[in-house]
């Protein structure tokens, strides 16, 4: 009888340690994803790849000075960190003042851009227009918020899986 418990201890071990070992590849292996969900019921809208270093925008229509907005960020130390903001008109919500190590200039389209932003995220928040498109662009697909998740949708934008 001690026989048999034994070899099913051995057996039940070795099983356990390969699950374990699976498990630990699995984790390592993973690559780091960009999710975009519902913020309010956790349903997930997409995934993309998004290894260290990726940029990604996210473009829109500001609600109240009725220009477009692009923010471009990075993955970074499995944190999304702001890189740079461009816009065409100052306004509410709009940034009036420059963080230490950030830069203004005009581009050559008559927009204004902030460069140098160092601000990390764990995610970011957004509630999809119900007028203006909202858009997110990552490895050079374009993906239209307001279709992907609806009108008025509470969306978080993170990053999970390693860097």
């Amino acid at each position: 009888m001690t026989t048999f418990r034994h070899t099913w201890l051995k057996a039940v071990t070795a099983v356990s340690i390969c699950l374990l070992a699976a498990v630990i590849v699995v984790l390592i292996c993973l690559p780091q994803l960009l999710v975009v969900k519902d913020a309010e019921n956790g349903r997930v809208y997409m995934v993309s790849r998004c290894p260290e270093g990726t940029e990604f925008l996210v473009e829109f229509t500001h609600s109240v000075n009725l220009s477009p907005v692009i923010d471009t960020f990075r993955a970074e130390d499995g944190k999304i960190r702001a890189v740079k903001a461009k816009f065409y008109a100052f306004g509410a919500g709009m940034p009036t003042e420059l963080n230490p190590g950030e830069s203004f200039a005009f581009t050559d389209d008559g927009a204004m851009e902030i460069t140098g932003i160092t601000t990390t995220y764990e995610s970011l928040n957004y509630i999809v227009g119900t007028v203006f498109d909202y858009y997110l662009t990552i490895g050079g697909e374009t993906i239209n918020l307001r279709e992907l998740c609806g009108r008025n949708a509470h969306v978080e934008i993170l990053l999970i899986g390693n860097k």
